[in-house]
């Protein structure tokens, strides 16, 4: 556990480290921020980036908020994962988030084996671990507050044509259980972004306990996510528009 904090910090603050101007297009195709709204309002924002390395492909994310307490005074909650799968079919190789809320942090983390699962919890470092029979097929991770863990699902149904499909969540809590939610495709749309529109793929998640739709560009980016029947959306911020090339001032003769 504690090789995995250490390899979420060092992600983490590469995250958090500018770009050196020659890879400010890679870093700009496969990083983002998403902006969580309750209706018209922000309550909450979330940067993360995804980076290919090697045969991996890993997923940091940083997810903030303020959240006010009994006495109406306004505390900082912030998250942190780091999710690593397979980049050719991202299958699932490991997963770890840090929760830290007034003073107190809760870790959660998942190694996936060849027939089960292991899933641990801790609380102010304090804890346990639980192996699990792991189910079949490739594995979904859902985690409070973490939104860009959706753009994983949607880079997993990229380039793929479906009418409904079942895919394996695995949604952490003190516990963790494993229900089948249902992806829809929906006809396609176009998203606004900035003065261009975008098209997107459209789709509606579904399981026992929420039902999402969710927009994403032909590379599986996420765009947008709403809650049917609620007022929780969430858009991904536009990029910024790349700098026009500098043109060389021509010396006199």
């Amino acid at each position: 556990m504690h090789a995995a904090r250490a390899l979420l910090l060092a992600c983490l603050l590469a995250l958090a480290a500018p770009a050196p101007a020659g890879a400010q297009a890679e870093a700009a195709a496969d990083s983002g921020r998403l902006i969580v709204f309750d209706g018209d309002t922000p309550v909450a924002n979330e940067r993360f980036t995804v980076q290919f390395l090697g045969d991996s492909l890993a997923v940091t994310a940083v997810s903030e908020r303020r959240l006010q307490d009994e006495q109406g005074r306004r505390h900082l909650y912030r998250k942190t994962m780091l999710l690593v799968a397979d980049s050719r079919d991202l299958g699932l190789r490991s997963y770890f988030s840090v929760q830290e809320f007034q003073g107190r942090q809760t870790t959660r983390g998942l190694v996936p084996g060849d027939t089960s699962i292991t899933y641990y919890v801790e609380h102010d470092g304090a804890g346990e671990a639980r192996r699990l029979v792991q189910p079949p097929g490739r594995l979904y991770v859902l985690d409070s507050s973490l939104f860009s863990l959706f753009e994983v699902l949607c880079r997993g149904l990229a380039g793929r044509t479906f009418a409904s499909r079942r895919v394996q969540m695995l949604v952490l809590s003190d516990s963790m259980t494993t229900p089948l939610a249902t992806v829809t495709q929906l006809p396609p749309d176009t998203l606004r972004a900035d003065s261009r529109r975008v098209p997107t793929r459209r789709y509606r998640y579904e399981d026992m306990g929420a039902t999402f739709e969710l927009w994403a560009d032909a590379r599986g980016r996420l765009m947008r996510l709403t809650h049917v029947g609620g007022t929780l959306h969430v858009e991904r911020e536009p990029e910024p528009p790349a700098a026009a090339p500098r043109r060389r001032a021509r010396s006199g003769r």
